[in-house]
């Protein structure tokens, strides 16, 4: 049989495909043997302009422009294909930067087109262009119309193309969760076509991780983006990549920042694409100054690049470059010409968040540097409180504690005034403004969401050997617990004379300790008077703080050997060298009485309970003295119904359980084959007290997978979120889930929190491995005298006190 020699129009139709998946020396190849089997001027036209996309796509943007206007020039050039010449010399043009040409092109483009297809593709193109002009409205709406036409004409690849670009305009106006929604639901369509869909879904994703604080995630899919681009010598997309990474290394090493972005303004030029470059050019600039250069020639590069990104309209970046610019004026001293560059630096009402805060911080500098601290409060505060109006649109703790980080240098820099002032009112502002921002988001109980629910049974079915398929689960996990939505509630820092109204009628004393600039300092709070101490370096506390979690592990585990005896003689040592440094010297100040501690996170696991001038006192270790007042509205019932969970394999945990259950009439109790993940939570939905005793295990990398282990598997922090009502009081007697991991400086996260976050009132769990027997002695006891009327905290601290082993058990939130 004869082999049919495909015609110019079949071959036409593969390379427009072959480009189309982004494999453009294919296109390149097929549009060559086009050419030559055919001489009809029409088609000839098209293969001309599917050849100049291809070019540009493969870095030859002048001869892709020399072809189209070729096109335009033909005097038989028919209407249509005018206006896919047009089309393409605008795509051309905005890959330039050329905007004012760009949108002239694609404008023409849109009133010469029939085709639904090619109108939408003109539409997704003019609507990039408002993107690079950070016009978010106009390009939502060419988006729009590019997902009508491309579902017109039948293209669900272009309509998934067009949801994408309307994701990433949800991602520049702050709609994290729509962003990411939006991106997953287009990705599944087009991340099918090829590698270089797959890399610009990675790429787009990781500006959504950056923007979210999940920073090493988006260095991660950046560098795969970039990687693959390279792989297919799409120089200009690879650049592409490497500016966003240097954008997401500008916050932690802004030298490498420096380089990065060096490195894309050098492919940008031999792109042909001169804006782009400057672009990365002034990235690199807002790197070194960022690092804390303050040179002149760096300040003249500023301003030379400033005007190239004001021509071009580019006004983010060049808002961005200005705003640095005038810090590095404050460093030097130079506050006029500061002020004169922050006077010219005014950002509309849909300035992204992070470059409002960056005014906010700018604007807070120079008033410090004037001295007018009062002032530059003002701007540390409102900054702080459009963070906040942020995040409450955001229903997940997971996504609330990362977007902290955008915040931090406007918090520390608001806690350094306090603390330099030393006005103790001052200073617990401050100090609850800087800290467990996401606990002062009102949180709403979420919807129920089917495939949430799946998936976690899906991960605690797993075979414990499949690791690729738990981490894809566990990512799949977390992205859709985002997408809950936020309560748009803030509660405001508590009020100094109301914090000591509440510290009267609980009879307790507040201590907040204050990590600055690597200096330990502590505010004491009583029911009629403040003081804020220096407490000296912090670095020896953290260091004490490791080695006495270790010792705690290994003396849990080694309780009756000569090994444990050693252990505990070091822990001993090593807690009363702690107690010396974070409460002897307010000891004057702690007389007695109960004591509601606010830690920084630096002193995230600290075992509170076991330090001399805490033991058998309660202690209650809140999130924040504002959350830790809005608790005490929420009471525990007098006659609470109390759950509790016997978890597999744990020598003790029945016995545990039973003897505490006996200190409540009509408590239930689930264990063995009943106590399953669907049991446990309809049993947490329904009581007012829930025990888990059960292994535990603390999960640093993701903390919120931490988890308890049940007769089906694991039971983590994201199941918590998922059930219709939280217990007030929560035990945890499982190993590690008192941990946490530090998140954004001043965010703590884990199991602990999830509880809290999810609306328990207290916790009581421990930092640190607890022996069998202890657990089950302190416990029981605990359970017998909240029965009987002691608060939780009260009950604790009892407890712990007649133990006869290291009982490192807290109770966090209310206490009381």
């Amino acid at each position: 049989m004869p082999v049919r020699t495909p015609d110019a129009e079949e071959l036409h139709a593969r390379a427009v495909a072959a480009a189309s998946a982004g494999r453009h020396d294919e296109a390149l190849r097929l549009l060559v043997r086009a050419r030559t089997a055919t001489e009809d001027p029409e088609l000839l036209a098209r293969i001309d302009l599917t050849s100049a996309y291809a070019e540009a796509e493969t870095g030859d943007a002048t001869a892709a422009m020399a072809r189209c206007r070729s096109v335009l020039e033909h005097a038989g050039t028919s209407p249509d294909v005018r206006g896919l010449a047009h089309s393409q010399l605008g795509l051309l043009w905005m890959r330039r930067s050329e905007h004012a040409h760009a949108l002239t092109e694609l404008s023409q483009a849109i009133g010469q087109l029939h085709d639904p297809t090619s109108l939408a593709v003109a539409h997704l193109n003019r609507g990039n262009v408002h993107l690079q002009r950070a016009d978010a409205a106009a390009a939502r709406t060419d988006f729009a119309r590019a997902a009508e036409h491309y579902r017109a004409g039948h293209d669900p690849v272009g309509a998934a193309k067009a949801g994408f670009n309307q994701a990433y305009c949800a991602l520049l106006t702050g709609d994290l969760v729509a962003a990411l929604q939006g991106m997953d639901d287009a990705g599944a369509v087009l991340a099918p076509l090829s590698a270089a869909h797959r890399a610009t879904i990675e790429q787009d994703k990781a500006e959504v991780l950056r923007a979210a604080g999940r920073v090493g995630e988006a260095v991660v899919s950046l560098q795969a983006a970039a990687a693959a681009y390279g792989a297919q010598r799409l120089r200009r997309y690879q650049a592409e990549a490497e500016f966003a990474l240097a954008s997401t290394f500008l916050a932690e090493d802004p030298e490498r920042a420096r380089r990065v972005a060096r490195t894309a303004a050098r492919r940008f030029s031999r792109t042909e694409n001169p804006v782009w470059a400057a672009r990365a050019e002034a990235l690199a600039v807002v790197a070194e100054m960022r690092a804390g250069s303050r040179s002149r020639a760096v300040l003249r590069r500023a301003d030379e690049l400033a005007d190239v990104l004001r021509a071009a309209g580019h006004s983010r970046d060049r808002e961005q470059l200005a705003l640095e610019s005038a810090r590095s004026l404050v460093r030097r001293g130079g506050l006029e010409d500061a002020a004169e560059q922050l006077r010219r630096t005014r950002l509309g009402r849909d300035a992204p968040v992070t470059l409002r805060l960056l005014s906010r911080q700018a604007r807070a500098e120079l008033h410090r540097a004037r001295s007018q601290f009062g002032r530059a409060r003002q701007q540390v505060r409102a900054g702080l409180q459009e963070l906040h109006a942020w995040q409450s649109s955001f229903g997940s703790l997971d996504l609330r504690s990362t977007l902290v980080g955008h915040g931090n240098e406007l918090a520390r820099l608001g806690l350094e005034m306090a603390l330099r002032d030393g006005d103790p009112r001052l200073v617990l502002e401050w100090a609850e403004r800087a800290r467990a921002l996401a606990s002062r988001v009102t949180p709403v109980r979420p919807p129920p969401d089917p495939q949430l629910a799946h998936d976690l049974t899906e991960l605690r079915m797993l075979p414990s050997g499949d690791h690729v398929r738990r981490r894809a689960l566990r990512e799949q996990i977390r992205q859709q617990s985002w997408y809950g939505a936020g309560g748009g509630l803030v509660e405001d820092p508590v009020g100094f004379d109301v914090l000591q109204g509440r510290l009267a009628a609980t009879d307790a004393v507040l201590v907040a300790h204050i990590v600055l600039a690597g200096q330990l300092h502590a505010l004491i709070v009583t029911a009629d008077s403040a003081h804020v101490r220096a407490l000296g370096e912090a670095a020896p506390v953290r260091h004490l703080l490791d080695r006495v979690a270790a010792d705690l592990d290994t003396a849990a585990v080694h309780r009756t050997t000569g090994l444990g005896e050693m252990v505990r003689a070091s822990l001993a040592a090593d807690v009363a060298d702690l107690d010396a440094l974070l409460l002897q010297p307010l000891a004057a100040h702690l007389a007695s009485g109960r004591v509601v501690l606010t830690p920084s996170a630096l002193l995230a696991g600290a075992p509170w309970t076991l330090l001399p001038t805490l033991a058998g006192r309660p202690v209650a270790v809140p999130p924040s003295a504002t959350r830790w007042q809005a608790l005490l509205d929420q009471p525990l019932p007098a006659h609470p119904d109390v759950g509790l969970v016997v978890g597999p394999d744990v020598p003790r945990a029945r016995e545990e359980v039973e003897r505490a259950a006996a200190a409540w009439t009509g408590s239930r109790i689930l264990a063995g084959a009943d106590a399953t993940a669907a049991r446990v939570g309809e049993l947490a939905a329904q009581v007012d007290v829930l025990h888990l005793a059960g292994h535990g295990r603390h999960v640093g990398d993701n903390p919120l997978f931490s988890e308890v282990l049940l007769y089906d598997g694991p039971w983590s922090g994201y199941d918590i979120e998922t059930l219709d009502r939280t217990p007030a009081v929560v035990v945890l007697s499982a190993c590690e889930l008192g941990r946490t991991a530090v998140r954004s400086a001043e965010e703590t996260v884990g199991m602990t929190a999830a509880w809290l976050h999810a609306g328990a009132r207290t916790v009581v769990s421990a930092p640190a491995t607890v022996a069998d027997d202890t657990a089950c002695q302190v416990l029981a006891d605990w359970h017998q005298r909240v029965a009987a009327g002691a608060a939780p905290a009260d009950a604790l601290a009892a407890a712990t006190a007649a133990a006869a082993d290291v009982a490192p058990f807290i109770c966090f939130g209310a206490g009381w």
